[in-house]
C-alpha cells in the first residue's frame, strides 16, 4: 500500500489465502469480507472435489 501526499491510500493487489493474514484484519470489514469470500470459494471447490470421487 501506498499514501499520497493527500493521505489517499492506493491499494496494491495481493493473493489472499484459505488462512488468512493479519494484514487482512488490519484492513476491517472489508479484508475480513473478502477473506471469507476466498474460503467460501475453496470450501465450495473441496466440496465438488470430494463429489467426482
Amino acid at each position: 500500500m501506498t499514501i499520497d501526499n493527500d493521505n489517499s491510500v492506493k491499494a496494491n493487489n495481493f493473493n489472499i489465502t484459505e488462512k488468512g493474514s493479519l494484514g487482512l484484519l488490519a484492513l476491517g470489514d472489508i479484508g475480513i469480507r473478502e477473506w471469507r469470500k476466498v474460503k467460501k470459494n475453496i470450501e465450495k471447490a473441496k466440496g465438488n472435489t470430494d463429489e467426482k470421487r
